[in-house]
Order: structure tokens, then sequence, then C-alpha cells
């Protein structure tokens, strides 16, 4: 009868552990659920580190939704130092690109261009790398981005039908440091087919690099939720024998709304193509040489 006793007391205790155990996983279960839905959410890719993908005459890292539609407008005024009387250079030449760009996934856009100066056709590609997280387990955002440029002037102005070709390849490390600042700096690397050779007084020739190196950083700080101070500096790295390219400053403001992006600017290169100023830029800012830019971007969703 003990013993009886002894086991019915011992299935009781052991009921009462089962049932604190179903009660603790009903209870914890929420807690656990909702612990690894916080921990999943703060992992999520931080939200973008610039208002736009589109960066002066360069890119930002940022990379647009999948099924987003991209339509830009870049224009360049003329030089304001040109001495016509042309308003600051806004009569003077100008420079125009018209471009169209979608996002088919959302690490990846790709799109096209034509640029007014030298009639230039270019195609190209971006794609994230990295992406910097919420919970900054990964601390930095890393987007390749690679452009074709393909020149559309009479045949009469080249050797080969090869000499039209250009490419670029930018490797752009991005960070947002919170709410108002962001920065990136880009590496990049461009080739040129073709480029300029000159006849010396001693009849020697020299001639320019095929490929160039160069170097560009970039911030943004938010004014308010709509107004962006803007400031980058582009750098080439490559020496050349002849024609050395300037560096470029541009300094400006964007107005920023969920689809649309405004940027002016003054800056002192006007070839938009980032490849066409690391290697061809002649305008040397310490002499005044600036000029009035702006961007504008309209984006669909769908």
């Amino acid at each position: 009868m003990k013993k009886t006793f002894i086991k019915l007391t011992n299935t009781i205790y052991n009921c009462r552990l089962f049932l604190i155990a179903i009660v603790w996983l009903i209870v914890a279960s929420p807690v656990i659920a909702q612990d690894e839905k916080e921990e999943k959410k703060s992992d999520k890719p931080e939200r973008p580190a610039f208002e736009s993908a589109w960066w002066f005459d360069g890119q930002t890292g940022v990379l647009y939704q999948k099924k987003t539609l991209e339509f830009v407008i870049q224009h360049r005024f003329g030089l304001m130092n040109s001495g016509n009387g042309d308003l600051l250079g806004i009569y003077g030449p100008s420079n125009i690109r018209l471009g169209l760009g979608y996002a088919p996934t959302d690490k990846l856009n790709v799109g096209f261009g034509y640029t007014k100066n030298k009639k230039i056709l270019d195609f190209y590609g971006k794609y994230a790398l990295l992406r910097q997280t919420r919970s900054n387990s990964m601390p930095i955002s890393l987007t390749y981005y690679v452009n074709m440029g393909i020149e559309l002037l009479d045949a009469k102005n080249y050797l080969n039908s090869t000499d039209r070709y250009n490419y670029f390849h930018d490797l752009i490390l991005m960070r947002r440091f919170g709410k108002k600042f962001s920065a990136q700096v880009g590496t990049s690397l461009t080739h040129y087919n073709a480029v300029k050779w000159e006849q010396q007084d001693d009849e020697s020739w020299k001639t320019m690099e095929n490929d160039s190196w160069g170097l560009s950083v970039g911030a943004r700080y938010k004014i308010t939720s709509q107004l962006i101070l803007m400031a980058g500096y582009d750098h080439p790295l490559t020496q050349h024998a002849i024609n050395q390219p300037k560096p470029s400053i541009n300094i400006g403001v964007e107005i920023a709304t969920s689809s649309h992006a405004f940027q002016v600017f003054v800056t002192n290169n006007n070839r938009i193509q980032p490849q066409e100023n690391f290697v061809f830029n002649q305008n040397d800012f310490s002499k005044g040489d600036w000029l009035i830019g702006f961007n504008i971007t309209r984006l669909w969703g769908f």
C-alpha cells in the first residue's frame, strides 16, 4: 500500500512538472518568437544612405527596389567665366544626357542613356555586393557599377570602329551613419580604346594612357526631411604624358521626395559621364572654371 502511494505521488509530481513545462512553453513561445522577429527585423538592410542613385556626374551606392523604372535628365550649362555675357553660362553651350533605368531585382539596376556632346550612347549595370544592415552586423554597403560608352559621331572621326568604345568600372563603398549624415568613397578604372596623341617639338610622339584610375569621395547632410546638402570630390590618379585631367569639386543641394529627386550644383566638369570627366576634364576650379548643373530623376513603381 505504501509503495502504491509513493508511486501515485511520483506520478502526480511528474504530471505537475509536465503541466508546468507545457504552460512555460505556451507563455514563452510568443516571447521567443518576438525576439526572433525583432532580431530578424533589426538585421534587415539599412535605409538608403542617399536619396538618389545619381551623384553629380557619377553614382551613389544606392539601388532602387525591384520593378522600379527611372527617368533621368542631366544638364550642364556653360562656363561662368566664359566672358561672353551669357548670364553665368546659362545661355552658353550646354551638355545634356537623357537616361532610362530599371530594377529587375532589389540587387540589380540596369539602364542606358544618350549624351549630346560626342553623341555618346551608354549602357550601365549596378549590383549590390554587400548591404549595410540595421543591426550593424554588416557596417557598410559595397556596390559595383559598370558603364560602356559608344560614341556615335561620323566614321571619319575614327581610324577603327572599335575606337568608339570606352568602359568604366567603379567599386563604391557607402555607409549611412545616421538619419542625417551619409558618406561614400569610390575607386574607378576607365579604359578608352583610343586616346589622344600629340607630336612634340622634337618630332617624337606622346600619348595619353588607355587605362586610368580614379578616386571619388562624397557626403550628404540632411538639413530637413527633403532638403539635402551634398558635396563631392573626384581625383584622377593616373599620370598622363599629355593633357593631364583636372580633379573636380562638386557642391550642391538636393530636394527629394519618394518619387522625385532634383539636384542643383556648381562643378568644374561638364562631360556628365564619369569616365569622360576622369580622363578628359580640363576645367581648372582654381582658375574659376565653374559651371552650373542639375540632375532630375523621376521614379515609377510597378
